[in-house]
């Protein structure tokens, strides 16, 4: 341009320069080291200057009430801290630093035992980015390898029937296995498609999983029904008919709208979690969407085998159920810890052969 070469970008500083600044990952600070010298000088200060003045006070309140001893108490505080009173006041002196530094040493693993959780809850989320980031390159390179292989074998279809015409002559030529090449692409484009979906849902579970605070907003409930029930029928239950109604009608006919404030991704992994439990079970699944005493209660029943619900809160709670239960209830403990965080709640009703009804509430 003109003659004159524009620089590229900034040029390299010194390595002693000021301007050449480190990064590095934040960690916990170190535990401080003094809090049982800390502990023992306020616990031995404490027992000289409020510990034996106070006995001595008890002391002359026990003399009043039981001999009928003058109350005496200002010289009774100022008496405590005598010379002759030297036994008494490094007894207390003793107690109170022994007191006092293990009071201080139990303080000091507690805050070691804080620092280290946070360490590890620091490490597990470098390691859940990582692995949400492996996802996601994954789903672009599955996407992008079958586009391209799709791409060139319709190159491939579009350059031999230009040589050899729509209608080959030859018997046994491999231009006549082109249609099946293509069938056998396009299937692997859609199960790419499908694999990807299904990573995208990891990784939104992920967020959720991991996100230290929600954001609700004010959002229309339906749509995320609607597409948590297209999800479902279309990737995790294709191969079986299920009828699915909302308020009475068709899921693909309802039209409506209930707004209230939630989190979408949270949302999203709660719905999915009951109504595919629903969907595995029976083959009618019912929506019912109320609103009662300033909350939003969804209920999603189904026709399926029913159970005990004593049976199933066991198998919440005890690790041997859970070990020996042929299921382990992962997705319903994901939807109760969410619940939890987004402050809802989560009903249950069920009889043996006759079906289940799971009730959330949220607050509107």
């Amino acid at each position: 341009m003109n003659g004159i070469e524009k620089p590229w970008g900034p040029e390299l500083p010194d390595s002693d320069s000021p301007e050449r600044q480190r990064l590095d990952l934040p960690r916990p600070p170190s535990t401080p080291r003094f809090y049982p010298v800390l502990g023992l000088l306020l616990g031995a200060a404490a027992s000289i200057f409020i510990g034996h003045p106070l006995a001595m006070v008890a002391l002359n309140i026990q003399e009043y009430i039981n001999n009928q001893s003058p109350l005496e108490l200002t010289h009774r505080i100022l008496h405590s801290y005598s010379i002759r009173m030297w036994p008494m006041i490094s007894l207390y002196f003793l107690s109170g630093a022994v007191f006092g530094a293990g009071f201080g040493k139990i303080y000091q693993k507690l805050v070691e035992n804080r620092l280290h959780i946070e360490h590890l809850y620091q490490e597990f989320e470098l390691q859940v980015a990582s692995l949400r980031h492996h996802y996601k390159n994954m789903t672009i390179g599955i996407q992008g390898f079958s586009q391209r292989i799709k791409r060139k074998v319709t190159d491939l279809t579009r350059d031999v029937n230009q040589c050899h015409g729509q209608e080959c002559p030859i018997d046994n030529c491999f231009c006549r296995n082109l249609p099946a090449l293509e069938r056998d692409v396009n299937t692997m484009v859609d199960t790419t498609q499908r694999l990807n979906e299904t990573l995208e849902k990891e990784l939104i579970l992920l967020k959720v999983l991991t996100g230290s605070t929600l954001v609700p907003q004010p959002r229309d409930f339906y749509p995320v029904l609607a597409g948590a029930i297209q999800d479902l029928l279309g990737l995790r239950f294709r191969d079986k008919l299920i009828e699915v109604e909302i308020n009475g009608k068709p899921y693909a006919k309802f039209s409506g709208s209930l707004i209230f404030n939630f989190d979408l991704a949270t949302m999203q992994v709660i719905v999915e979690n009951i109504l595919s439990n629903a969907m595995k079970f029976g083959d009618q699944v019912r929506v019912v969407t109320k609103e009662v005493n300033n909350r939003v209660a969804i209920s999603i029943m189904d026709n399926g085998p029913g159970f005990e619900v004593s049976e199933l809160k066991k198998q919440l709670l005890s690790l041997r159920e859970r070990r020996e239960a042929k299921s382990t209830k992962l997705g319903l403990k994901v939807s109760l810890h969410l619940l939890e965080k987004c402050g809802g709640a989560l009903y249950v009703w069920s009889k043996p052969g006759i079906g289940s009804a799971f009730t959330l509430e949220f607050p509107k």
